[in-house]
């Protein structure tokens, strides 16, 4: 993929929307964008999402949510990479909820260990972390060394995966109610 593609890519369907989607911002914004998101995803491929996934936090906040729309192996193997290796609360929950939306049970590495490193530093997200590890322990049957999260942790990560599968829905024609 040129330099180019890539470019266009984050020009039509990056920019227009992080800002929105970063962070927990999604919860906010995330519903009334749904269609717009989903329409924008219609036009990106798994290697694009794949090229925003390996990019700074910007687009891989956009390549964590069209990533779960797009979905494949090679589109789950960047998602679970880039959650490990991120560096902040503005790209991690996104990331964290197309792990588990993506990956299950895969996700739990990769969410213990930005959890470590966010512990460490001080990046604000290791609640939410907390939250979709302990999403996939109750759903999965998995075993996790983070701690239980708390209650707000919890209805912040549910809200997460609740844009996730409105997106998802919204890409494959379906359409869930508010």
């Amino acid at each position: 993929m040129d330099q180019g593609d890539i470019d266009d890519v984050i020009e039509r369907c990056v920019v227009p929307f992080y800002l929105d989607m970063m962070g927990t911002n999604a919860i906010r914004y995330g519903q009334p964008l749904t269609t717009a998101l989903a329409e924008a995803s219609r036009g990106v491929t798994p290697a694009q999402v794949t090229a925003l996934l390996r990019d700074g936090w910007r687009p891989q906040v956009m390549g964590a949510w069209y990533s779960v729309t797009v979905a494949g192996p090679e589109v789950t193997t960047a998602v679970l990479h880039a959650l490990a290796t991120s560096r902040g609360a503005l790209d991690a929950p996104s990331l964290a909820t197309a792990a588990v939306v993506l990956a299950g049970p895969e996700a739990i590495e990769p969410l213990e260990r930005y959890f470590a490193a966010d512990q460490a530093r001080g990046w604000g997200a290791s609640g939410i972390i907390a939250a979709a590890a302990d999403h996939v322990r109750r759903h999965h049957h998995v075993a996790t060394l983070l701690p239980l999260p708390t209650d707000a942790d919890q209805d912040t990560f549910t809200a997460l995966l609740d844009i996730a599968r409105r997106l998802q829905a919204a890409s494959s024609g379906d359409n869930l109610a508010p």
